[in-house]
């Protein structure tokens, strides 16, 4: 007997182990693993947004559910209200209807920054991980998509602002010697400017977005350029989503006029006023720019004959570009008067400067 029974339950045994082995092979069998083809890479300037399709294969069966999951990252404290899980949902979502996944990075902060409030470092990228599945449990894929953010730059206004560095040159003279910071489409809720008062303390104060020079800022002696590098940043829960590098370089009076400067002994001889017979051709001197290292070119901006516009339609008056120096053609048509030109000076520094010369023409006595 015992031998019967012993068979008897080995048969059962094998019998029960065949049927679990043919259940778990259907189960993965109906557990069918999908790929998700999307970019597995996706990259941001801070405020930007971008929109990913999601698999139009998948999107096709109704009953497949998207989802996201951000178990990838450590899931940092950001703020008193919230941590990196609870930002990445709000700036990481999904749309099924529209078949989109929408990164809007401005929710979010640039990889790798570290929060001047709480010391707490963000990741170098955010890992987020798109899981799709049906009710049943029978398809399921998922792909982890890497999204890197990177710090946006702030501007100057007036300035600028296409290169990494912006510069700006200021007249000691100059009593405003102030700067208006922008955030260049950005969101400034919740945000802040900070300026890195490293080395400058004292000379440069920040009020909101205005950069303001104090008075005595420069060289002692005004005579020799002070330069002062300065780092701006907008602040978002400590964390700089925003910085612009802007040079500041404050320079000597600029003089420029018809005549001759003697830096020696700080004396000017102004000849913006010549006596020229009609008719005859004439080529004035070139005007004085002091420093002469800031010279960079001339234009003639405007002509008057006794104080009222004068049209030169026969191109008589002509300036050359790179000296300033003014011709005037030998010519039968012009009449006696005073013939005034304003020319403007462009610098290297971007600064612009304005004089006059005036040709007063008359007939030669026989």
């Amino acid at each position: 007997m015992p031998n019967i029974y012993t068979k008897l339950l080995a048969i059962s045994g094998g019998v029960l182990m065949t049927i679990f082995s043919s259940c778990s092979k259907e189960d993965q069998k109906q557990a069918k693993e999908v790929a998700i083809n999307m970019p597995v890479a996706l990259s941001l300037n801070y405020g930007e947004e971008k929109d990913l399709d999601l698999p139009a294969d998948l999107l096709s069966q109704q009953d497949v559910n998207f989802t996201l999951a951000f178990t990838g990252n450590e899931n940092i404290q950001i703020n008193a209200d919230s941590r990196l899980y609870d930002q990445l949902a709000k700036a990481i979502t999904l749309d099924r209807q529209v078949g989109k996944l929408h990164v809007n990075s401005g929710l979010i902060y640039p990889n790798g920054a570290v929060s001047g409030t709480t010391g707490k470092k963000l990741p170098d990228n955010y890992q987020v991980t798109l899981i799709a599945n049906n009710q049943d449990e029978t398809l399921k894929g998922k792909q982890t998509i890497t999204v890197t953010v990177t710090p946006a730059k702030a501007g100057i206004r007036g300035l600028d602002n296409s290169g990494d560095l912006s510069y700006a040159y200021v007249l000691y003279s100059d009593p405003e010697a102030g700067f208006e910071l922008e955030a260049n489409g950005l969101s400034l809720e919740g945000t802040s400017w900070y300026l890195d008062s490293t080395g400058i303390a004292g000379v440069v104060a920040l009020s909101g977005n205005k950069i303001q020079f104090k008075k005595g800022a420069g060289n002692p002696d005004k005579k020799t350029e002070k330069v002062y590098e300065l780092l701006t940043t907008l602040r978002k829960d400590g964390f700089d989503v925003a910085s612009r590098k802007f040079r500041v370089t404050f320079i000597p009076q600029i003089r420029f006029f018809y005549g001759t400067y003697y830096p020696e002994y700080d004396l000017t001889v102004v000849t913006n006023q010549v006596y020229i017979a009609l008719g005859n051709a004439y080529v004035a001197a070139a005007p004085t720019l002091y420093p002469e290292k800031y010279k960079s070119a001339f234009s003639l901006i405007a002509l008057e004959k006794d104080g009222i516009a004068f049209e030169d339609k026969d191109g008589l008056f002509s300036l050359n570009e790179k000296t300033g120096a003014i011709t005037v053609k030998k010519n039968t048509s012009l009449t006696a008067g005073s013939y005034q030109l304003r020319v403007k000076a462009l610098t290297t520094t971007g600064l612009t400067f304005t004089t006059t010369m005036t040709l007063n023409m008359a007939k030669l006595e026989e």
